[in-house]
């Protein structure tokens, strides 16, 4: 059976259940496999400290990757790579969203920071409750240092709305990636931020072939990422529609479908 060297593996909807934990059995296998030298990252549409939470609870030590590879740190928080838009950039589509869409849930993100215009939107709210972290309300314009980069743009509304605003932006900004990380979710951000181009950057550091990973998702944004690696597993809760970009599916993240799958494959 071929040997993997590293992992990556999305969070929400793969490594987390439904109640958003990560299952102890599951625990402890990712911790036994890095302990083996085998690099277990997190990979993610989150903020890092959104990341650094779930590094914790399961007790892993390797880098990340933030924003869908907009962002790739070391294990000692230090930026290797970033990928972001101009806060003009930024300006300018959170305008347009406005305008067309009147009352869309909006969030900038940049680093470490979370800004909404309306702190007090349900969405919000929610989005604090499954992360544990707090967003600043306000204007990132003003909020924001001069050249920081914008990581992410994130819309939160009902799926109808969502999927016609991702339509409508693929066509009008084809240079930026625009991906659903679920139905209610939609991340746009620079197109150079992808989960794949993370995964090339850590192979090269790590100088471990591309083809001696495995990677595990359950959404569209994912997509790229499992087509990279040597071997994709879909998550049984994935949609039909990610499933066939998939080497493997397993089991769904309710039944710990990543822990599953390394067992089946001798890990």
């Amino acid at each position: 059976m071929k040997k993997y060297k590293m992992i990556f593996s999305d969070i929400d909807g793969t490594l987390l259940d439904s109640t958003h934990q990560v299952r102890e059995n599951t625990k402890k296998k990712i911790k036994e496999i890095e302990k083996k030298g085998i690099p277990f990252i997190l990979v993610s549409a989150r903020m890092p400290e959104g990341i650094y939470t779930i590094q914790k609870a399961a007790d892993l030590e390797s880098p990340i990757v933030a924003y869908s590879g907009g962002l790739v740190l070391d294990t000692d928080r230090k930026i290797i790579k970033s990928n972001g838009m101009s806060q003009k950039k930024a300006d300018e589509i959170t305008g347009y969203i406005k305008e067309k869409w009147n009352n869309m849930c909006i969030s900038i993100y940049s680093g470490s920071l979370w800004i909404s215009f309306n702190r007090s939107d349900c969405w919000i709210k929610q989005e604090e409750e499954i992360t544990t972290l707090k967003c600043i309300e306000g204007n990132f314009i003003e909020i924001l240092e001069k050249d920081a980069e914008v990581h992410k743009i994130m819309c939160m509304g009902e799926p109808e709305k969502i999927a016609e605003i991702e339509n409508i932006l693929k066509v009008k900004y084809p240079e930026l990636s625009v991906y659903r990380s679920k139905d209610t979710y939609l991340e746009i951000m620079d197109g150079k931020a992808l989960k794949s181009n993370a995964v090339k950057v850590l192979c090269e550091i790590k100088n471990i072939s591309i083809e001696e990973t495995i990677s595990f998702g359950d959404n569209f944004n994912d997509i790229d990422m499992l087509t990279a690696t040597g071997m994709g597993v879909a998550m049984g809760n994935a949609p039909d529609e990610v499933k066939k970009y998939a080497d493997k599916i397993t089991l769904d993240n309710d039944s710990e479908g990543l822990l599953h799958m390394l067992e089946k494959l001798g890990m």
